[in-house]
C-alpha cells in the first residue's frame, strides 16, 4: 500500500501563491534549494583544511521571517579525555559567538 501525501502550499502576506513561481528574492537560489515554504540562497562554504567547515545559509521562512542556517563540522582532538575538553571548548565558545551576534546593534550617528 501506497500513500501520498502532497504538501500544502505555504501562504502568508509576504509569501506568493502556490501559482506564482516568479516571486523569488534577488538571493534566492531557486530549484532544488527552494521549496517546502521557504526560500533558501546558495550556501557560503567556510573551510580550514583538516580542521573544520562552517556552512551558512541565508533563509526566508513562509511567515516572513528570515534567519542564517549554520552547520558547522569541527575536527576533535584525538583520545577521549581530549575529545571532551575539545567539545567543552567549543560549546563555551559557540555559546559567545552565539550572545554576540544576537545582541542588538548599536546605530552611529
Amino acid at each position: 500500500m501506497s500513500i501520498r501525501i502532497r504538501p500544502r502550499p505555504a501562504t502568508s502576506p509576504t509569501w506568493p501563491a502556490a501559482d506564482d513561481h516568479l516571486l523569488h528574492p534577488e538571493w534566492c537560489a531557486r530549484g532544488h534549494a527552494c521549496g517546502l515554504g521557504e526560500h533558501r540562497a546558495q550556501p557560503v562554504t567556510l573551510r580550514v583544511p583538516g580542521r573544520g567547515v562552517v556552512v551558512l545559509t541565508r533563509v526566508l521562512a513562509a511567515d516572513g521571517s528570515q534567519h542564517a542556517e549554520i552547520r558547522t563540522r569541527i575536527s576533535l582532538a584525538a583520545g577521549d579525555t581530549n575529545a571532551r575538553a575539545h567539545l567543552m571548548r567549543i560549546v563555551t565558545e559557540f555559546d559567545a559567538a552565539l550572545r554576540r551576534m544576537v545582541r542588538p546593534q548599536r546605530r552611529t550617528p
